[in-house]
Parts: structure tokens; C-alpha cells; sequence
């Protein structure tokens, strides 16, 4: 298209001389006119092919993000409700622990004849001292030496 259009100025320049100007100048501005218009419309062909083409492509992609959040928020829900029922169950482990008189850091034992019949007596397993210093070893774990007499 440009190239027909520069022929035709440096023609109607030959032949017109100073009034050919004016006629090149309205013919550049109808080519370019033209040209945006064919320009514009292989644009649009362009666009509706790709959307043909790649429509299926994104719309199943968006149905499966769509399933996606929907199975998101349904085990956010579940969590939620997990954690409310935990939450209901340490509520009352504790109301029935109060019941018995078992502090937290105390553990039970239940034996033998205790273990058929829970009510004959719970025995608190009793605190044991702890030594305040550590003793230092150098050896390695699952080492069978002795440690230094320190």
C-alpha cells in the first residue's frame, strides 16, 4: 500500500509539478486511511481467532480455580468446626478433671483391679526431684565408653 502510494506521488509530482502538492497530499491522506482501516480490521480477525482458539483453554482453567475456592472455603469450614469441637471437648476434659481434683501437671495410674473399677482410688503419681546441674558429657550419643571423670 505505501509503495503504490509513493509511485503515485512521485507521478502526480512529474507530471503537476507545483499544483501536484495538493493532490499528493490528499492521496497520502486517504492511503493512510485506508491503511489504519485494513490495519484495524486484520487486528480484529486476529483477536477473534486467538479467543476461538484459546476461549476453551481459559475457560476451563476458570472453572477449575472456581472449584478450587469452593473446595477451599468448605475445609476452611471444617477447620473451623474441628477446632470449635476441640476446643468443647477441652472445656469439659477440664470441668471433669475439676470435678475429680486432678491439677494439670499431675498424671494418674490406674492398675490391676483399679483399672475394672475406677472409683476404688486414684493414685497421683508422685513428684520426683529433679538434680539442678546437668551432667556434662563429651561423648557422642549411643557411645558405649565411659564419660570423663569430671
Amino acid at each position: 500500500m505505501i509503495l503504490f502510494t509513493s509511485i503515485l506521488i512521485v507521478v502526480i509530482l512529474y507530471y503537476l509539478q507545483a499544483s501536484g502538492l495538493i493532490y499528493i497530499t490528499i492521496i497520502a491522506v486517504v492511503a493512510e486511511l485506508i491503511n489504519l482501516f485494513m490495519t484495524q480490521t486484520m487486528t480484529k480477525t486476529v483477536e477473534a481467532k486467538a479467543a476461538r482458539r484459546y476461549g476453551k483453554i481459559i475457560n476451563s482453567h476458570k472453572a477449575k480455580i472456581a472449584q478450587q475456592s469452593k473446595t477451599i472455603i468448605e475445609l476452611k469450614k471444617i477447620r473451623d468446626d474441628s477446632v470449635h469441637k476441640l476446643y468443647k471437648a477441652n472445656q469439659s476434659i477440664k470441668k471433669y478433671e475439676g470435678k475429680l481434683g486432678i491439677e494439670d501437671s499431675e498424671a494418674i495410674e490406674i492398675s490391676g483391679k483399679e483399672a475394672l473399677n475406677p472409683k476404688l482410688s486414684l493414685k497421683k503419681k508422685p513428684k520426683t526431684q529433679e538434680d539442678p546441674k546437668e551432667k556434662f558429657i563429651d561423648l557422642p550419643s549411643g557411645s558405649n565408653r565411659k564419660g570423663l571423670p569430671i
